[in-house]
């Protein structure tokens, strides 16, 4: 009889990674076995998705309209139909017209994976001769995805959803230098509550590359990552959000990367990065409205980051929030990480009389949060006594905890509306959940130390770590068989813990692998 150790590493922002390791243990009272071993690597899983790189979504559609020059495409959106999937080859596509997406419903725009392998160009961000290409991508239609693509240089919005528009799909793509907001989602009847809903915007790249736009009729710098009117149920989940920042010249010197406002509900923002913005998440702003600006949605597990000196002195002066629930009752804004490097006044801010019943609980910031004009929040178990040095690399966006941050790890309190954090891991890890966006873990793979058989049952020791979960898998074969879940979500403890494989002696031969628990 033959048994195989194995032990997984596992990289919280990467993959998990099972390594093959020796020697095979054996029975003493085995014989007349010839075993000849050597040690090697194989992956398991996939890698996690970040923006810009996600996991590609399966091809479909009723008809897949493959093209590969630019006159194709066009060709495609002329004679487009409800279902149809236009699948662009590898290449850069400089549009002589917008994608108009007019009366057809479940239509798809996409590459075959990653988002930078398919670019769609504009006339340029800034040319005001564009011609036939003010947008990238515009859809009134139910159900339109776009995916797997770069849409760049356009004179207004590089996608926009119009009247009619609902469920829309962006997902892993790149938007950027866009001339006016990245993403719009406009209304059908502001008063009434009536616009696109349930949008999903995930694992995209919005990013200015030089200066923000001139003016183009509404002032200079005017635009969002993502702005949405009257907007319903919407996710932001996963994206990246860089650069959007205007100099102090410019007519808006606070737009929102996200912003959700003018009756919109219910918006969920969460896992998402923000570097050098000049404001992150709005939910609502104005409290003039005979409506909630916004009301309730939830802005969770982000990272939020200006690097030192980003901001001028007078800039500054005149600064709120970097995440703000404005005329949104009913928000809650938990588990975020803003480091703002004294570029802006408060973390959190929550504004007007409107703004009620909110919570604002385990954010890690270096700046204060706020209530403002008479708003009411519930305001728990935050740390707003941030430093850089707690951080993995606050100069990329990168707020993960190190180990000496222990004034954060453990210290929130366990919330059952956040079972996760920004890379998915589950919450809590140790005693109580860490405050911030980030759960630490020492990300330390178990290690089977010893494997013996006890009657005709196999018993594998693991080393672990108290405050961990972990599983223990097996496989009959390395390369065709699946592996299978022997224990799983057992706890850690010092010394390590012993499982068993019942019923298991027999057979000839077995692997094992331990990983920490998803």
């Amino acid at each position: 009889m033959c048994f195989m150790g194995t032990e997984t590493v596992a990289d919280r922002r990467n993959s998990h990674k099972s390594i093959l390791i020796g020697p095979i243990t054996m029975h003493p009272k085995v014989t007349g076995v010839v075993i000849y071993c050597m040690s090697f690597a194989i992956l398991s899983g996939a890698t996690r998705p970040v923006p810009g790189n996600a996991p590609s979504l399966p091809i479909s559609g009723s008809r897949i309209i493959r093209v590969s020059t630019e006159p194709q495409l066009q060709s495609a959106m002329g004679g487009l139909q409800s279902g149809d999937t236009i699948l662009l080859a590898d290449g850069v596509y400089n549009l002589t017209s917008t994608l108009y997406i007019n009366g057809r419903n479940n239509v798809t725009i996409r590459g075959a994976s990653g988002s930078t392998n398919v670019v769609l160009v504009g006339m340029g961000m800034d040319n005001s001769t564009y011609g036939n290409v003010p947008f990238g991508v515009w859809s009134n239609g139910t159900n339109t995805t776009i995916a797997h693509l770069t849409i760049r240089e356009t004179w207004d919005n590089e996608i926009i959803f119009n009247q009619g528009a609902q469920s829309p799909l962006v997902y892993c793509v790149r938007l950027i230098n866009a001339g006016s907001q990245f993403i719009k989602s406009n209304p059908t009847d502001v008063t009434n509550g009536i616009g696109v809903n349930n949008g999903t915007v995930e694992y995209c790249w919005f990013e200015y590359t030089g200066s923000p736009p001139n003016d183009h009729g509404s002032g200079v710098g005017y635009f969002n990552g993502i702005s949405a009117h009257a907007a319903r149920n919407w996710i932001v989940r996963g994206n990246m959000f860089k650069n959007l920042h205007n100099p102090d010249s410019a007519a808006y010197l606070w737009n929102p990367a996200v912003l959700f406002w003018r009756h919109s509900v219910n918006t969920v923002t969460e896992q998402n990065v923000f570097l050098n913005v000049d404001r992150a998440i709005a939910y609502g702003l104005d409290n003039t409205t005979p409506y909630f600006d916004h009301a309730g949605g939830v802005i969770r597990n982000n990272f939020v980051v200006l690097l030192p000196g980003f901001m001028s002195a007078a800039r500054k002066a005149s600064s709120d929030g970097s995440l703000i629930a404005w005329n949104s009752p009913g928000t809650q804004i938990d588990h975020n990480s803003v480091l703002l490097n004294s570029n802006e006044f408060f973390a959190v801010e929550f504004r007007f009389s409107t703004t009620t019943n909110c919570m604002a609980r385990n954010n890690l910031s270096d700046a204060p949060i706020h209530l403002r004009d008479s708003a009411r929040a519930t305001i728990d178990s935050n740390l707003v006594t941030a430093l850089p040095g707690m951080f993995a690399n606050p100069a990329s966006g990168d707020l993960h905890l190190l180990a000496s941050a222990t004034n954060a790890i453990d210290k929130g309190v366990t919330l059952l509306s956040v079972t996760n954090d920004i890379d998915g891991d589950r919450r809590p890890r140790g005693a109580s959940s860490d405050i911030g966006a980030d759960e630490f873990t020492a990300n330390t793979p178990p290690r089977i130390s010893n494997l013996r058989l006890m009657g005709t049952n196999v018993l594998i020791s693991l080393t672990t770590f108290p405050g961990e979960s972990y599983d223990l898998l097996r496989a009959d074969d390395l390369l065709g068989s699946t592996w299978a879940i022997v224990a799983s979500n057992i706890a850690g403890a010092i010394g390590g813990i012993q499982l068993t494989d019942r019923a298991s002696a027999s057979v000839t031969h077995r692997l094992y692998r331990g990983r920490l628990s998803p």
